[in-house]
């Protein structure tokens, strides 16, 4: 199976091969400074599941309160943020789940830095739950 995340205006898309092999929510708060939500939701493929990456990107280098770098690409045009890589998984590319435009995508398996995660938010039914990152 083969998947396509694109921004808002079509211009920036990635097409991967396969499942995720984790995928989660996370409420750090520059995950959502960058999300504009209450948390993110992403998935994380080996990098030989890309298939294509089409349009243009500009990268965004944040250091994260473990002190690696995250690469995040988004679309010049729009701003979405599409996709990421980080220093923590250097053989990974991390893809925004909402991008895929899939409501039947599966639910987080995780759910990382609740301890920062807004009252109102909770997690579905077998989700994993950390304070931090672990």
């Amino acid at each position: 199976m083969e998947r396509t995340a694109a921004c808002s205006c079509g211009q920036l898309a990635v097409t991967i091969a396969g499942d995720p092999e984790f995928h989660g929510l996370c409420s750090c708060l520059e995950c959502q400074k960058s999300s504009g939500s209450a948390f993110s939701y992403s998935g994380y493929w080996p990098k030989s599941a890309v298939r294509s990456i089409r349009g243009d990107s500009t990268r965004w280098r944040r250091i994260a309160e473990s002190g690696r770098w995250n690469d995040t690409h988004f679309c010049p045009t729009c701003g979405s943020a599409v996709y990421w890589y980080s220093e923590a998984v250097p053989d990974m590319i991390n893809v925004a789940i909402g991008n895929f435009g899939d409501p039947g995508f599966p639910p987080p398996a995780y759910h990382v830095w609740s301890s920062s995660k807004h009252a109102w938010v909770t997690e579905p039914e077998g989700c994993e739950v950390h304070k931090t990152q672990p």
